[in-house]
C-alpha cells in the first residue's frame, strides 16, 4: 500500500498545491486501493496486484498535464492585459479565409487573362475583344489583389501585440488539425492542375482534338485553377500559426510590438529593433554607395548575400532563447 502512495505522491509532486489537485489526488488513491484489495481478494500476489494497478493507472499523466495547464492558464493570464479571446481568433480566421479567397481569386483573374488573350488570336473572336476582355480581368484581377491584399495587413491590427493565452493556442491548434486534410486536398489538386495543364495543350496542339489555338488558353486555365487552390490553402493554414507559435500576436513581420520584440530579444529589444528597422536600409546604401563610387554593378549584389548571412547570424545571437 505504501508502494502505491509513493507512486502518487510522485507523480504530483511538481504540481502544486491547491484544494483541486488535493482533491484529484485524493479520489485517485481512493480508487487504486480499493482496486488493490479487490485484486489481492483474487489470489493476486502483492507485486502483481501493485503492478496491475499502476500500469492500468498511468494515464493519470493526461490529467496531471490537464491539471497543470489549468493552473498554468490561471497564472499566466492575469499578469497580462487585454488577452486575445477564443471568440477573437475564429473571428480573425473567419476575415482570412475571406481575404485568401478574394486574393487567390485576384491572381487567377489575371492568368485567365492571358487565357483570354490568346483564345482571340484563333480567328473565333475578334483580335478587340481579345484587348478587351484582357483588360477587364486584369483590372478586375489588380483590384482584387490591392483590395485584399490591404484587407490581409488590416485583419490583425486589433489583436496586434496582445498576449496569445493557452486556451487560444489549443483552439487555433485543433482548428489547424481540423483544416488539415481541406489543406492538403487543395495543395495536391492545386499540384495537379498545374501539372496536368499540358494535357490540353498537347491534346489540341498536337492531335488536333479540338480548334487548333484553344490548346495554350486551355493550359493557361488549368494553371488558374491550380494557383487559385494553393493561394488560397496556403494563405489560410498559416494564419493558424500566428496564434500557434507566439506568445504575442504579430500582425506585421516586419514590425514588432514592444511586447513581441521583448519576447524575442529579451533585455536586447534596442537590437532587435535596428536589426529590423536600420540593417536592410544601411546595406542598401552601402550597395549603391560601393556601385556608383566603382561602378563594379557586376559583382556589387554579393552584399545583399553577406548581408543575409550577417542578419541571420546577428538574429540568432541576440534572440531570446
Amino acid at each position: 500500500m505504501d508502494t502505491i502512495r509513493n507512486y502518487l505522491e510522485t507523480l504530483f509532486l511538481e504540481l502544486p498545491k491547491t484544494p483541486e489537485v488535493e482533491k484529484a489526488k485524493q479520489e485517485l488513491l481512493s480508487n487504486m486501493e480499493d482496486h488493490y484489495l479487490a485484486l489481492r481478494e483474487e489470489g493476486k500476489s502483492e507485486h502483481e496486484a501493485i503492478g496491475a494497478i499502476i500500469s492500468e493507472f498511468g494515464s493519470v499523466d493526461e490529467l496531471k498535464e490537464a491539471l497543470q495547464f489549468a493552473h498554468g492558464e490561471e497564472a499566466e493570464e492575469p499578469l497580462e492585459e487585454f488577452p486575445i479571446t477564443v471568440d477573437e481568433m475564429l473571428a480573425f480566421m473567419v476575415q482570412r479565409k475571406r481575404s485568401a479567397s478574394g486574393l487567390s481569386l485576384g491572381i487567377s483573374l489575371c492568368v485567365l487573362a492571358v487565357a483570354g488573350f490568346i483564345a482571340s488570336e484563333t480567328g473565333r473572336f475578334g483580335l478587340g475583344l481579345g484587348f478587351l476582355s484582357f483588360f477587364v480581368f486584369v483590372a478586375l484581377g489588380v483590384g482584387l489583389i490591392i483590395f485584399y491584399g490591404m484587407q490581409l495587413g488590416n485583419e490583425g491590427k486589433p489583436l496586434n501585440d496582445r498576449f496569445v493565452s493557452k486556451a487560444v493556442q489549443r483552439a487555433a491548434k485543433e482548428s489547424k488539425e481540423d483544416y488539415q486534410r481541406s489543406f492538403q486536398i487543395s495543395i495536391v489538386l492545386g499540384v495537379c492542375f498545374c501539372v496536368l495543364s499540358l494535357i490540353p495543350f498537347f491534346l489540341i496542339e498536337m492531335y488536333g482534338i479540338w480548334n487548333p489555338g484553344f490548346g495554350i488558353p486551355f493550359m493557361f486555365l488549368f494553371v488558374a485553377a491550380g494557383v487559385f487552390l494553393l493561394v488560397y490553402g496556403g494563405v489560410y493554414y498559416s494564419s493558424f500559426d500566428k496564434f500557434i507559435n507566439q506568445r504575442y500576436f504579430v500582425a506585421d513581420d516586419d514590425e514588432l510590438g514592444p511586447n513581441a520584440r521583448r519576447e524575442k530579444y529579451g533585455d536586447v529589444g534596442s537590437i532587435g529593433f535596428v536589426l529590423e528597422k536600420v540593417f536592410w536600409p544601411l546595406v542598401v546604401c552601402v550597395y549603391l554607395f560601393w556601385s556608383f563610387t566603382t561602378g563594379s554593378w557586376g559583382y556589387s549584389w554579393i552584399v545583399f548575400v553577406i548581408a543575409g548571412v550577417a542578419h541571420s547570424v546577428l538574429e540568432g545571437v541576440f534572440k531570446k532563447v
